[in-house]
């Protein structure tokens, strides 16, 4: 079935135009749901609108390296996530150099799937499977082709702590992964 493409006064709407409900100027706020147009008389009046906001993608500092896909020169760009490599010809070419470390390990668990990186909503890095939704096998820290010496898993990650870092076993039932219990002498002098 298809939609129609007519615009409505509302969706015509931008910040500084009068209310449709009580005439006062509407201003642009933000929400983690995402940015709206609310009313500038808010508690009297409850209109928004959610807007789908645009963000531009602005070209900071050309470079002289050549994109792998097209061969068009790639530029230092920043946009909406902030600042990042990608081709001039965008939105004909959508290169974009992420830099993420993609180490061309296997997943220990499908065998399928690369071990690549990835990042958290908040910004917090992992690894996780390229097969993503049939494996959803994911560690914390950057993975090591190393055997476990306690229970022979195929794979380690280097996890950082303020001593520095260790290797860890990447298999979550690993005895060497469990809590350490202090012995009830030590609770006792304690």
């Amino acid at each position: 079935m298809l939609q129609s493409t007519e615009v409505t006064e509302e969706d015509s709407l931008q910040e500084g135009d009068p209310c449709p409900q009580c005439g006062q100027p509407l201003v642009l706020r933000h929400s983690e749901r995402g940015d709206f147009l609310g009313c500038s008389d808010y508690p009297t009046c409850a209109f928004m609108q959610p807007v789908g906001r645009r963000r531009s993608v602005e070209t900071v500092l050309p470079m002289s390296d050549h994109c792998p896909k097209c061969g068009a020169l790639v530029a230092l760009k920043r946009g909406r996530y902030g600042l990042f490599v990608g081709c001039t010809r965008y939105p004909e070419c959508d290169y974009t150099y992420t830099g993420h470390d993609n180490s061309k390990i296997k997943c220990p668990l499908c065998g399928k799937g690369e071990m690549t990186q990835r990042f958290t909503k908040t910004g917090r890095m992992f690894y996780a499977c390229t097969n993503y939704p049939d494996c959803t096998y994911t560690v914390p820290g950057k993975p090591v082709e190393q055997v476990c010496p306690k229970c022979s898993f195929p794979l380690m990650f280097v996890k950082k702590n303020s001593k520095g870092e260790k290797l860890v076993c990447g298999n979550t039932m690993c005895i060497s992964r469990r809590p350490r219990r202090r012995k009830r002498k030590e609770i006792t002098e304690l």
